[in-house]
């Protein structure tokens, strides 16, 4: 089912972690509801998916600003983290995504680029498994720029020593998808695991 897509001409597949390899969005949104709901907060679920990539505490005043609203951006930060943590455990990797990481590793240099933090980032990755398959992960951590800039991908690329130009991203928002073309590199929508032609 991969063959169409020829991965193997690429120096690197590039993966966005939530809502790309696994299914934490609907957690990540549930936790958003709630905590805006205490919070006083606007919630848009649509809008807030669209947001993937950008860390919770980059978010907020963007929302609250729009609203003419004041919010404590760490205070909600951290409830929504330590709400979405209860749940971090339910994680899966898509199965399409797993089929293409275990079909792929040891031929193709895999990295992940995501906006979520270290903590939740590698939880993730050590109870599903993906650990073991993909070493090189860019977090919400490590960069200033978050998506839709480049830094992310272009950090992953660099420590998987691979050219930009001959990169692929994998993404699941159109502000993923615009931090992948910005880096130079090829991108491809994974919607829950369903692969796109790529962009």
């Amino acid at each position: 089912m991969f063959e169409q897509f020829q991965f193997e001409r690429y120096d690197a597949l590039i993966f966005d972690m939530d809502g790309t390899l696994v299914d934490s969005m609907p957690l990540h949104l549930d936790a958003w509801q709630q905590t805006s709901a205490e919070f006083g907060l606007p919630f848009d679920r649509a809008e807030i998916n669209e947001y993937g990539g950008i860390p919770t505490r980059k978010i907020v005043p963007m929302i609250a600003s729009q609203h003419g609203l004041t919010i404590d951006v760490e205070a909600f930060t951290q409830r929504k983290i330590a709400l979405y943590m209860e749940n971090i455990s339910r994680v899966k990797v898509f199965p399409n995504m797993w089929d293409l990481v275990k079909r792929y590793h040891g031929k193709v240099a895999m990295g992940i680029g995501t906006g979520s933090p270290r903590q939740q980032a590698e939880l993730i990755l050590k109870s599903t498994g993906l650990d073991a398959y993909i070493s090189v992960v860019i977090t919400a951590d490590d960069v200033t720029n978050h998506k839709p800039h480049p830094d992310t991908f272009l950090k992953v690329a660099e420590q998987l020593g691979a050219t930009p130009a001959n990169c692929l991203v994998f993404e699941d928002t159109q502000i993923g998808i615009q931090a992948g073309k910005a880096s130079g590199m090829a991108t491809m929508l994974a919607t829950e695991g369903h692969l796109q032609p790529i962009l």
